[in-house]
């Protein structure tokens, strides 16, 4: 969790995502996708008075080896509750920086993020909304080298709860109308052939996962990878197997997720008589609560492997805002009437 009273927030940098794309391959484009939230301080009312907050993209980019891409932060507000912001596609390779297989490989590839926070004072008191960042995904699109091109006009993974959709829709592979799920679809008059989904944990070594028939025409298909691997990295592609003809292959999808931040929960806000801090699944080792000043109110230590909860005392503190660090994460908190 970061946060600043009004401005932009430190730059929170999310690299060694571990790719592993074949070299020699081309980088057809670069989606990520970003879980987030604005949260605390987002209103505060005095003697009838109100004054809003709001937190805002401020940099959203992707770092390399020696290069940074465009800035691609979008002028909507972040959602009080998790919610998931997209940028780029399939296509969109950021710039004119041309990825290859190595740069995205590398350790230093990934993404670079910052908040616009939109605070306030009312009163002499001041309302500083928080910018938490959950995870991060990167779905990076390549077509392998020395393959024949399957040509489809839509291919996309994304992340569904537990599992990993994949849409596609056929251009001039004779594919007809229906829509197919879990390798149940429809077929055409002809034989036009079978989809093979295909997937690898190293984008070297590949697995079939389903088959599912092809129809004539232009049609969509969609198929849930009910096993995939939860925060690893998957790679996909499609193989159309048509009897008589030469096997041919979609360009490759790779998801990656990468955690920002430990779950860490701290509530109510605002608070009265005590805090409550919260983390089921990464204990925490040292807290400490200090007022607006910068003053130190309240630290404590827990040795030994830490803890997954705690609470802090607040009945005789005044009003005001607050600041709470656990282990190396800062958020904001206002003391209530």
């Amino acid at each position: 969790m970061l946060s600043v009273t009004t401005g932009a927030t430190d730059v929170l940098e999310l690299t060694n995502f571990g790719f592993n794309i074949p070299t020699g391959s081309t980088i057809n484009g670069i989606e990520v996708d970003i879980t987030r939230q604005q949260s605390g301080g987002l209103s505060l009312t005095i003697l009838g008075s109100t004054i809003n907050g709001t937190v805002n993209d401020n940099l959203v980019q992707l770092v390399g080896p020696g290069v940074t891409s465009v800035n691609k932060a979008g002028g909507s507000a972040w959602p009080a509750a998790n919610g998931s912001a997209v940028y780029g596609s399939s296509s969109d390779t950021w710039g004119p920086t041309a990825w290859t297989a190595a740069m995205v490989n590398s350790p230093s590839f990934g993404v670079h993020l910052s908040a616009a926070i939109n605070g306030g004072i009312l009163f002499g008191i001041n309302l500083i909304p928080g910018a938490s960042v959950d995870a991060v995904r990167i779905n990076i699109t390549y077509s392998l080298p020395a393959t024949l091109p399957l040509q489809l006009s839509q291919w996309s993974v994304t992340r569904q709860g537990n599992n990993n959709l994949l849409r596609w829709q056929a251009a001039g592979v004779g594919a007809g109308a229906g829509t197919s799920g879990n390798g149940a679809g429809s077929t055409g008059n002809a034989d036009p052939g079978t989809f093979v989904v295909e997937r690898s944990g190293n984008g070297s070594d590949w697995t079939d996962l389903a088959q599912v028939p092809a129809g004539n025409g232009s049609a969509k298909y969609s198929y849930a990878d009910e096993n995939a691997p939860v925060h690893g990295t998957a790679y996909y592609r499609l193989k159309l197997h048509s009897a008589g003809q030469a096997d041919s292959w979609s360009t490759v999808q790779v998801l990656a997720e990468k955690p920002a931040r430990p779950g860490i929960k701290m509530y109510p806000n605002p608070f009265h008589e005590i805090i409550n801090i919260s983390a089921p699944g990464a204990p925490f080792s040292k807290v400490i609560l200090r007022n607006a000043q910068g003053a130190t109110i309240w630290i404590k230590e827990f040795p030994g492997g830490g803890v997954n909860s705690t609470q802090i005392p607040t009945a005789g503190l005044p009003q005001g805002l607050y600041f709470l660090t656990i282990d190396n994460a800062t958020g904001s908190l206002i003391k209530g009437s």
